[in-house]
């Protein structure tokens, strides 16, 4: 019985067998991200994901029975993390912000975190990967439907009819990606910020082009 005056500790309400498993499945994309970006596609194992999870290796097998499955559901997850940020990011841009400028800077701070080299490792093991690639090519697709929904949000629906700003934004990515790789082997700052300048405005004259076209 509790003292008098002593409020009772309040109780705490036991997690569902669903909230349990998506806190472990969590855990494991975490892990697989961080052993991908640390040890490489060839070093990242299943067993090695599930001891930094600090998990048991049935635990893992029950949730992703294969490795390619592990790690392309953690690209999925990286993929919704990052954009989620990125949404937040735009939308706390104070006004009169130049979004085209905010926009690409906040997309090379996506493309250069470490946690997109897990990415990068994956895409060019693909190559000789059958399958690990069948795992990657579905989940390509479902990210880019959920950009493109993204794209529908932001900009105007006269600039979302457009194919050419597909296209930009296809530019815009792989140019990232291929920076983020170009930067492993010599990171110029200098040269950096020329390239992303030069995409800012590339990025200016097709929307006004764009723009100009529905007028």
């Amino acid at each position: 019985m509790a003292r008098q005056g002593t409020a009772a500790a309040p109780r705490r309400e036991r997690r569902t067998q669903a909230e349990r498993s998506a806190e472990t499945r969590e855990r494991l994309l975490d892990a697989a991200l961080e052993c991908l970006a640390e040890h490489g596609w060839a070093h990242t194992t299943t067993t090695l994901v599930a001891e930094r999870a600090g998990l048991s290796r049935g635990a893992q097998l029950h949730h992703f029975p294969t490795r390619a499955e592990l790690v392309a559901a953690a690209v999925e997850h990286l993929a919704e993390r990052r954009l989620a940020e990125f949404a937040r990011a735009v939308s706390a841009l104070p006004a009169g912000t130049d979004l085209v400028s905010a926009g690409v800077d906040l997309l090379w701070e996506i493309f250069s975190d470490p946690s997109a080299y897990a990415l990068l490792e994956l895409v060019v093991a693909a190559r000789t990967e059958p399958e690990l690639r069948a795992s990657l090519e579905p989940v390509a697709h479902q990210l880019d439907e959920r950009f493109a929904a993204f794209a529908r949000q932001v900009f105007p629906e006269s600039l979302t009819r457009s194919a050419r700003l597909t296209t930009l934004r296809n530019v815009a990515f792989l140019l990232m990606q291929g920076l983020a790789v170009h930067g492993i082997v010599r990171d110029d700052p200098d040269e950096r910020r020329e390239i992303l300048d030069f995409l800012k405005q590339l990025s200016r004259q097709v929307l006004t082009q764009i723009q100009q076209e529905e007028t």
